[in-house]
């Protein structure tokens, strides 16, 4: 086992292994944007269907980010970038937890989304610089592993601490993402390659020619069905378990079985699916992460939340990896920060959307139309992706 450990550390640079330390700190602390949903409406007493607006504010930051965060990565480098966003969102999370007035909370909410999550297509990019092609999926798939294991301590201390103190829990977060800032800066160089991918004379790469690419854009639009319903789980299913007589605590720790079966999982997974055809993975994981989200509509107990969780566990595991690498394979050297920008913005504007409709749904139909829903646009994205997966694998084989 140590041997391995070993080799696996070895295939990797130094600098990946920076962000992937910095990452497992910045995630240990993530405790603020799943308990937001709670807080707004325990702490602060606002309606269900004020606070998924408030939240849907944390969306539209995060749409900003992902355009603005790939922009600077390639204009202003990964290193830039990466301490704007950790230590801006440090700040801005601090201000949640402080703020009193109403428009001053969802002024900082907004930030959070927007200097928080600016960091990812930064780390992205820089990924996709200093790891080769072939080993993109195991990088990827080590760094979403990381994530998880940081997210699956965070749920639990959190829970925990939600119920003494919610303004602890600003305090740790904003202390963990200000920590990732500090390695950055001591630890990691500029990876933003010098050349450009255009011949001499002609136009520097740019957004349009992101935003021209038919196929990339298909894609990102099931990356945006995906990550629709995936951010139910920081608004409409604490809202939903809640309501259905679970605690705060009890919430936390059935979402730490996610993070804990990612982290036991995913390294192995990602190994076995790594020489796997695209297509396949997504559009299996797709109808994986469905099941799971659609069983929420027919359970109300801790046993049955917890094997709904642990099934679209299993399609997460396959999925996001794959997408991120698709993604990198996809995108023209310059242009990596760009590319990997906008498929954040799928999760922006999904974020934008899940509390909106998410929360009226369930103000509405109710608990079992809005998972059930969510089950049946996991089979639609499922079919897409094998309709377009001839047309992405052309592409990635081109760019390699």
């Amino acid at each position: 086992m140590l041997g391995r450990l070993k080799s696996i550390y070895a295939e990797l640079p130094r600098v990946y292994w920076t962000i992937w330390l910095g990452t497992l700190v910045n995630k240990l602390g993530s405790v603020v944007v799943p308990f937001l949903a709670l807080y707004l409406t325990q702490e602060r007493l606002l309606s269900k269907a004020l606070a998924g607006l408030l939240i849907s504010l944390y969306g539209v930051g995060a749409i900003l980010a992902g355009l603005t965060g790939g922009m600077l990565a390639d204009r202003y480098g990964r290193r830039v970038t990466l301490l704007l966003s950790l230590f801006g969102g440090a700040v801005a999370t601090l201000g949640i937890g402080l703020a009193r007035q109403l428009s001053i909370l969802a002024l900082f909410t907004f930030l959070v989304g927007w200097l928080g999550e600016m960091y990812r297509p930064a780390v992205a990019a820089l990924i996709a610089d200093v790891v080769p092609p072939e080993k993109r999926t195991r990088a990827y798939g080590l760094l979403y592993w990381v994530i998880n294991l940081g997210f699956a301590v965070a749920m639990m201390v959190g829970g925990l601490a939600a119920t003494k103190s919610f303004l602890s829990l600003f305090l740790f977060d904003a202390a963990t993402m200000a920590l990732y800032g500090v390695l950055v800066f001591v630890k990691v160089p500029e990876t933003r390659p010098d050349h450009v991918d255009a011949a001499p004379g002609t136009a520097r790469p740019g957004l349009l020619d992101v935003i021209t690419d038919r196929t990339f854009l298909v894609f990102v639009l099931l990356i945006f069905g995906i990550a629709l319903v995936m951010w139910q789980t920081g608004t409409s299913a604490p809202m939903d378990m809640t309501a259905k007589g679970l605690s705060k605590s009890t919430y936390g720790t059935l979402f730490a079985i996610n993070g804990v079966l990612i982290a036991l999982l995913q390294p192995r997974m990602t190994s076995w699916l790594s020489p796997k055809p695209r297509a396949p993975v997504l559009a299996i994981s797709a109808l994986v992460f469905g099941l799971g989200f659609g069983l929420f509509g027919f359970v109300s107990s801790v046993a049955g939340y917890a094997v709904g969780i642990a099934i679209w566990t299993l399609g997460e595991i396959a999925h996001l990896p794959t997408s991120n690498t698709v993604v990198a394979d996809l995108a023209p050297t310059a242009l990596r920060g760009r590319y990997q920008g906008v498929y954040s913005m799928a999760w922006g504007f999904a974020s934008v959307a899940a509390p909106i409709v998410g929360g009226a749904v369930l103000d509405g139909p109710g608990s079992k139309t809005l998972w059930v829903g969510c089950g049946l646009l996991m089979v639609m994205v499922g079919g897409c992706h094998l309709a377009i997966g001839p047309a992405v694998r052309r592409r990635a084989i081109k760019r390699q």
